[in-house]
């Protein structure tokens, strides 16, 4: 059922102070991971109803946004060359088999047999206009660069694919898996105005086809009885018949949902009903350590936050442990101020800090304030952030802790939309937030690096820092990967632009009559061919 993709000279290892696989919990199965020793006919059909938060408003592969819950419609129907399993492990999709040349610039895939919903076979060629679309400058898809520096994409034949990259870059078969690399037939992609149609139609190769989409309200897609994929019992995939992602803003009323049964699944509850959620007697919990971060952002081309000692009293001010019980209802990992948490392959541990409030003055006296600054009346700096949770409750608590050591300054809390479009790589200082992305080093290189796309959120360059992961990004040997890796994530501890207080738990919460449900720390991957009712399900 999986694809055997090698990689020349490349094998998944964590080295030292990484791990490849995330621990998880679970009120039943112990690992996030809810399996079933049902037969296979007891596994099949039914309908998987879904909770989510945010609106979705898109089903378009190319010029969809970076919102998650427009990824997840987009996997119901789309499928991509690869995929990654709970413990991050690359796996096939669209692709049978992978490999790159030794310098890791080179990769080649190679096709299963797959059609269409429409009956056309998929090719190579659909493989390559759909690359070459996303990263036309023309077109102005947001995911445009996110899966490395592609150069040239060739369709070899009908079944092989070869891009040509810019740089070297050993994690190229995951990038590959990301929403933006949902493969789309040539003659649609390419045709303006076929492809804007793509928000409210589909024309995938996924699981599923597109039953009915009301923006921002219910998204619902039926199985595809000609999915190329087949089940631990040997039959195609999905076990199941429907799946409906239904909005349900209020997460209070998700819970409510799964306490009704009037959903199955919640997709990300919210961590204040994590208590509630672990109560109810007909549903299992789900935790594992993710990646997404909320990251106080002090712009180096701004003072103070020029001076790197008033960047490091900030880190050494605050009580981190503080911020994750009173953010996250403790439901996360203590931050080390770099942008990987130990769920991802290559994390190293370089030691977060302990509230220090003596160090956190004298440096902030060692660069020429004694007093403390108040940095709106002194240098008319107004911490921004959005009305998210995370995000506005880390800038209140950090806001209270920097007062001890005499940092004042306002909070401005604005929509998620007014942040991305007015501060986001715009402001000097905010609470911003990312979620966790498949590649630690790329995602290093695009904040951190001096050329990194989305530099302009800091601007902050460090020659040593860019060439550890410049080499990490091109290293298909696992113990050097992780030595510099380990570096790049000590260099950003030590003299970076970020504190970074917590790494967030990624948590779900399902019926237990739903099998064959896990959880990935990429929340974002969700891939409900995979999951199964059994048959108490109150929609078999």
């Amino acid at each position: 059922m999986l694809g055997t993709g090698t990689v020349t000279g490349l094998a998944g290892c964590a080295g030292d102070g990484g791990s490849s696989t995330a621990s998880s919990s679970a009120s039943e199965g112990g690992d996030g991971t809810h399996e079933s020793d049902l037969s296979g006919d007891d596994l099949r059909g039914g309908h998987l109803r879904v909770a989510i938060t945010p609106e979705t408003t898109t089903i378009n592969p190319v010029m969809m946004d970076s919102q998650f819950p427009q990824r997840w419609g987009v996997k119901l129907f789309y499928s991509t060359l690869t995929r990654l399993d709970p413990n991050l492990e690359v796996y096939g999709d669209l692709a049978e088999d992978w490999s790159s040349n030794d310098a890791s610039d080179e990769w080649t895939f190679t096709l299963r047999e797959a059609t269409f919903h429409d009956g056309g076979t998929v090719t190579a060629s659909d493989v390559k206009a759909t690359f070459e679309t996303v990263y036309d400058d023309d077109v102005g898809s947001p995911g445009k660069g996110t899966m490395g520096a592609i150069e040239r994409v060739e369709a070899v034949d009908e079944k092989t694919v070869r891009f040509t990259l810019e740089n070297a870059n050993s994690d190229f078969h995951k990038l590959v898996a990301k929403g933006w690399g949902s493969i789309v037939p040539e003659e649609i992609v390419t045709d303006p105005k076929r492809r804007q149609a793509l928000g409210s139609e589909e024309h995938g190769s996924g699981a599923f086809t597109l039953e009915s989409f009301s923006p921002g309200d219910k998204l619902t897609g039926v199985r595809y009885d000609d999915y190329y994929r087949t089940g631990d019992d040997g039959e195609p995939l999905p076990y199941i018949d429907k799946i409906t992602q239904i909005t349900i803003p209020e997460k209070s009323n998700q819970v409510n949902a799964l306490r009704t049964g009037d959903v199955d699944i919640i997709w990300q509850p919210g961590y204040g009903q994590w208590g509630t959620l672990q109560g109810l007697s007909d549903a299992n919990t789900h935790r594992t350590p993710g990646g997404e971060i909320a990251n106080f952002v002090m712009d180096v081309n701004t003072e103070p936050w020029s001076d790197k000692r008033v960047r490091q009293a900030v880190m050494h001010a605050i009580d981190r442990e503080a911020i994750i019980e009173g953010v996250q209802d403790g439901l996360g990992t203590v931050g080390q101020d770099s942008l990987l948490s130990p769920a991802y392959e290559y994390y190293a541990d370089v030691g977060a800090r302990e509230q220090d409030l003596e160090k956190a003055k004298q440096l902030l006296a060692d660069a020429g304030y004694p007093d403390g600054i108040n940095l709106t009346e002194e240098f008319g700096l107004t911490l921004e952030t959005a009305s998210i949770p995370h995000m506005e409750g880390t800038a209140v608590m950090m806001q209270e802790q920097l007062q001890q050591i005499g940092i004042e300054f306002d909070i401005q809390v604005m929509s998620y939309d007014n942040f991305s479009a007015d501060v986001w790589t715009k402001s000097p200082f905010y609470v911003g937030a990312y979620g966790m992305r498949i590649s630690g080093a790329n995602f290093m290189k695009l904040l951190l690096h001096s050329e990194g796309a989305w530099n302009d959120e800091s601007h902050w360059s460090n020659e040593e820092f860019d060439t550890a992961v410049d080499n990490a990004i091109a290293e298909t040997d696992p113990d050097r990967k992780q030595k510099l890796m380990k570096k790049a994530q000590q260099i950003v501890r030590d003299e970076g632009p970020y504190a970074i207080p917590f790494y967030t738990d990624t948590i779900g919460a399902s019926k237990k009559y739903v099998k064959k449900y896990s959880l990935n720390p990429l929340a974002y991957l969700f891939f409900p061919d995979e999951y199964a009712l059994g048959p108490d399900a109150p929609t078999k």
